[in-house]
């Protein structure tokens, strides 16, 4: 994931430079106001198709013993795309509590990484 700038108009743009010869793929999301781009997994490694993919505006879920997705209600993977307005400029912390694995990537870089261990809440500023 490389870095978008945003040009102050609306519009935002990215620079991504190929490291070699050969086919690739570029995938571009929208980003919508007001939430983040979601997409949940019947599997516990967000791997192959989102079983669902949705705008959720908020990241904070309790899902008890009910489905998540239309078929799986256990070993489930999400992953969430957005941009977070600050309210003021000055540090913020972010505290994750999660149930198996986490990893939080900001500005494109790897802040968290819990990904083999379970259970305690883990922060950043």
């Amino acid at each position: 994931m490389k870095l978008m700038t945003d040009n102050g108009d609306g519009t935002y743009s990215v620079t991504y430079q190929a490291r070699r010869d050969g086919l690739g793929t570029v995938e571009v999301f929208a980003l919508n106001q007001g939430g983040f781009y979601a997409e949940y997994f019947n599997n516990a490694f967000l791997d192959g198709v989102p079983a669902i993919s949705r705008i959720d505006n908020e990241i904070n879920f309790d899902w008890g013993h009910g489905l998540i997705t239309n078929d799986v209600a256990d070993f489930v993977s999400a992953r969430w795309f957005g941009k977070v307005l600050a309210p003021a400029t000055e540090e913020f912390t972010f505290i994750i509590h999660a149930d198996d694995a986490v990893r939080f990537y900001f500005d494109g870089v790897l802040v968290i990484d819990r990904w083999d261990s379970c259970c305690e809440d883990v922060t950043t500023t």
